[in-house]
Order: structure tokens, then C-alpha cells, then sequence
């Protein structure tokens, strides 16, 4: 295990996350982002997928239940920035259409 291999994979659920900013936001109500997994979760994700080890060891100095909450935070940030974005196209929508 690298620490090279455990950022690429926190990288890769950042980026999932952050999918749903992408492009225009049309006529969603709310994003569209993937949920975010437990932190035993997270952990198996990480052995199986990264690394391709089926039974994860118990300790391995990793701090998952972190990994969590930042990536929870994370998706609030990223909520919030695609509710103020759908805002304004909403409100360039109707400024377009006369509505304003």
C-alpha cells in the first residue's frame, strides 16, 4: 500500500462527488451526487478496488472514519455551490425570458 495508491483513491471520490457541477444544471431539483459510503466501506473500496486484496487488515493506520467526514464536508461544499449556480441559471433564465 503507497500513499500514492490511498490519494488517487481519495481523488477518485472527490471527483464523483463533484460530477454533478459539470455542465448545465438544467431542470434537476437538486444534485445529482453519489452517496457517500461508510467509513468500513470506504475501507473495503480502497483494499478491494485499489489494491485488489479481498480481506483488508484490522489496523492499517488509516484514519477512514476521517476520510469520511472529509468527504461528507466536501459534498456539502459542493451542494451548496451547485444550489447557488442553479440559482443564478435560473435567474439568467428569467431575465432571458422577460420573467425579470
Amino acid at each position: 500500500m503507497s500513499q500514492t495508491d490511498f490519494e488517487r483513491f481519495k481523488e477518485e471520490k472527490e471527483s464523483q462527488i463533484g460530477q454533478c457541477l459539470r455542465g448545465r444544471l438544467g431542470e434537476e431539483d437538486g444534485p445529482d451526487m453519489p452517496s457517500i459510503d461508510s467509513a468500513d466501506s470506504l475501507k473495503e473500496q480502497y483494499y478491494w478496488f485499489m489494491l485488489g486484496i479481498n480481506n483488508p487488515p484490522e489496523k492499517d493506520n488509516i484514519d477512514w472514519e476521517g476520510l469520511e467526514k472529509e468527504l461528507r464536508a466536501y459534498a456539502d461544499e459542493v451542494a451548496k455551490e451547485w444550489y447557488e449556480r442553479k440559482r443564478d441559471e435560473d435567474r439568467a433564465e428569467a431575465f432571458r425570458s422577460g420573467r425579470l
